[in-house]
Formats: C-alpha cells, structure tokens, sequence
C-alpha cells in the first residue's frame, strides 16, 4: 500500500478517460505520479493510465513506449492472467493498432479476450476487455474484411450497449464506426438510422459544438436524402476514411465553431480529391509545393466522406482565403504555415492516396501547424480551410510533400 491514498485520484482519472477529458486526466495522472511515497502497484497503475492518456492525446510515441514497459512490468510483477496485466496488454494492443502494427495488434487482442477476465463486471478491466472487442472488429475494417468486421463490431455494440447504455460515449463511437460499415456494405437505410443515434447521442453528450458530434453529423448528411429546400445536391460517395477521433495530436476531441465548420465540409472533399492527384501525378523526384494548391475541398474524419455541390458565396459574404501555404517535411513531422488569418483554421492530413482527415485546428491569428508522429517515406499533403460564420462556402488549400 502506498503511504499516501490515491485510491480516490486513480477513481476519477477513470472517470475523466470515459468522459473523453484527456486533458484533465493527464493533470490527475501527473499528480498522483509526483507522491512521493507511491506504490510499486499503484504506480504501476498510473503509468498504465499515463499511457492510455497519451494514445487519446495522440502522443503515440511515448504512449507506445510506456504501454510496452507497463505491459512487460506488469507481467512480471502479476503473471499473464491478472486483471493488471490484461489491462495494460488492452492498452498496448491499441498502441499497435494505431500504428499499423496488425499482425501483433491481433495477437495481443486475442491474448485479452482470452485471457478469461469475466466481462460483466464494472470494474475498469472489464470495459477494456470489451473495447479489445470491438477494436478487433475495426482491425478487421482495416484489413479490408468490411463483412467480418461488420459482424463482429455488430455483437461488440449491442454487448456495450447493453452494459453501458446508450449515451455512453463509447458506445455513441463504436455506434458511428458500425453506421459506417453499414454504408460501406450498402445498407443506406441501417446506416441512417444508426448515424441519426449517433448523433442524437453525441449532441446531447458532447453538444453540437464537438468535432465528434459534427463528424456524425456530416455522416448523417452524407446519407440523407436531399431536401427540396436544401443548399446543396444529393452527394456521390467517394472512398471510405477511417474516424480518427480520438487520436492525432492535438486531441480530436477539442471543441471547434459549429456553422462554419459546416461551410468549410460543404467546400473540403473536393480538395482531398485535388491532394491526391497532387500526390500520384507529380513527376519522380519533384520538389515539394512551395505554395498552396487552391480549390474546394471537404474535410472529415468520419467513415466515408461526401461531395456536395454548394451554391456560390454571396456577394456580400466574401471569405478569406489560405494565402503563402508552406510545407516543411521533417521526415516524422509536417509543419505548415499560412499568412495568420482572422478566423479559425482547420487543418487536415491526406496519407498517400487517402481522403483528407480532420487532424486539429489552429486559432485565429495563428500561421503555423506541427503535425506529428507521421510515417517517414509515405508521401502527404495537408489541406488547410478557414472557417467563417459570415459565409456559406469557404475555400482551402493544400500543400503536398515530394516523393519520400
């Protein structure tokens, strides 16, 4: 036992990770971290909270080398069935799954599921067991096998639903991720019911202001039919994209302006499409663009992304445009700047031949983005997009790399 209790502290870090407050657990795991005269086990625990704390956060790096410390030091200290270890194995199969470890992410999931940690309980334990569940059917997404992934992510949620209830915030994700594959096997009129959930849920949780919730929300769109008093046309589906939440740095989870960020979707796609091309048809050994590609683009990070025809900007409305955009590769880092604009920024992430990805916003005033953590030798380019309340449609930019 530790001479100071922290039983309480340890409790709302918990507490704080299932309400998607990373921010405010790290400071708690920090803290419980500075005592002095902690013990063996709970710091154990601590680091083991530290760790899932920094995959949320998107600081993969040290997440990666905490949660394989924590592992193996768990291991040793408990045996391979207990409770701890479990959980810090959940943690670090969930590492490797962002880092497209798939073959050793699948190991270690199967090594927790069958580990014969008893589900129904409440114990923190028995959520990570459940979520090594459903993050076997996303890995499965991931490989490709949307049919096998579908099954197993459909058995996934009623469980957590079941357990945790609708309006937990896990289950509103693992909903939205079962929504998307529902779409991408074709069933339109499943996905909108499970999207209009989602997003019911995530608005009530979250409010409309959350990336999340929006995420959801342009999902929705996406499989809606059209209004006859809508601004926009019935969208073609383009390539499906993985929902990054929950995990670039900074937080996915930072709350963005509700109205504008819809302008800038209803002008992002088209851009993602443009960052691509830029991508696969400029010639071998060519120099990074030094300057921003100008077009319409739709930015989102949710399971398929739409086109949408929007109407032309009022006169009255005029936006402001991405001006000087500069890309600096630095191998496992992209920074890129702009000439500071007065509004909100949004700044997303196209990987190879992908769709652009929601990766973080910069504040108004702010010239200069670092995006972290990326894979060296795979070619990128960023889109960049104001938001601004006073117009209905905004245009981005993009900036790609060189062949890497």
């Amino acid at each position: 036992m530790s001479a100071v209790d922290v039983t309480d502290r340890l409790d709302a870090v918990e507490r704080l990770i299932a309400a998607w407050d990373f921010p405010g657990a790290r400071e708690v795991v920090q803290e419980v971290l500075d005592e002095q005269d902690l013990s063996d086990d709970d710091r154990l625990t601590t680091r083991r909270l530290l760790a899932e704390v920094l995959r949320e956060l998107g600081e993969l790096d040290r997440a990666y080398d905490l949660a394989e410390a924590v592992a193996a030091q768990a291991e040793r200290r408990y045996g391979q069935v207990h409770p701890a270890t479990v959980h810090a194995v959940a943690v670090l199969a969930a590492v490797r799954h962002d880092y497209d470890e798939w073959d050793e992410a699948e190991r270690l999931y199967h090594r927790v599921l069958d580990s014969g940690i008893d589900e129904e309980g409440d114990a923190p334990v028995c959520r990570a067991v459940r979520l090594a569940r459903v993050n076997l059917a996303l890995l499965q997404r991931d490989r490709g096998e949307t049919g096998l992934a579908l099954s197993m992510l459909n058995a996934a949620y009623v469980i957590h639903r079941r357990e945790y209830g609708a309006d937990d915030l896990d289950t509103i994700r693992i909903a939205a991720e079962l929504a998307g594959l529902q779409h991408a096997q074709g069933d339109v009129a499943a996905a909108r019911r499970l999207f209009t959930l989602a997003h019911a849920a995530a608005r009530a949780r979250l409010g409309t202001r959350h990336p999340f919730t929006k995420a959801v929300e342009w999902e929705l769109a996406a499989v809606e039919p059209p209004m006859p008093s809508a601004p926009v046309t019935a969208p073609p589906v383009i390539d499906p994209v993985r929902v990054v939440a929950e995990k670039p740095p900074p937080s996915p989870r930072q709350a963005w302006s509700a109205w504008p960020l819809v302008s800038v979707v209803v002008v992002l796609v088209a851009a993602s499409v443009l960052a691509v091309l830029l991508l696969w048809h400029r010639p071998s050994g060519a120099p990074a663009l030094p300057a921003a590609a100008s077009a319409p683009v739709s930015l989102f990070a949710v399971p398929s992304v739409s086109v949408f025809s929007a109407p032309p900007v009022s006169v009255f409305s005029v936006p402001p445009g991405v001006r000087d955009l500069r890309l600096v590769d630095g191998r496992t880092k992209l920074t890129v700047t702009w000439a500071a604009l007065p509004v909100t920024v949004v700044i997303a992430l196209s990987k190879a031949s992908a769709p652009a990805v929601v990766v973080g916003n910069a504040p108004a005033g702010t010239g200069e983005y670092e995006i972290r953590d990326i894979a060296p030798g795979v070619p990128y380019c960023v889109v960049v997009g104001p938001l601004d309340d006073r117009a209905s449609v905004t245009p981005a930019a993009s900036v790609c790399t060189g062949v890497r």
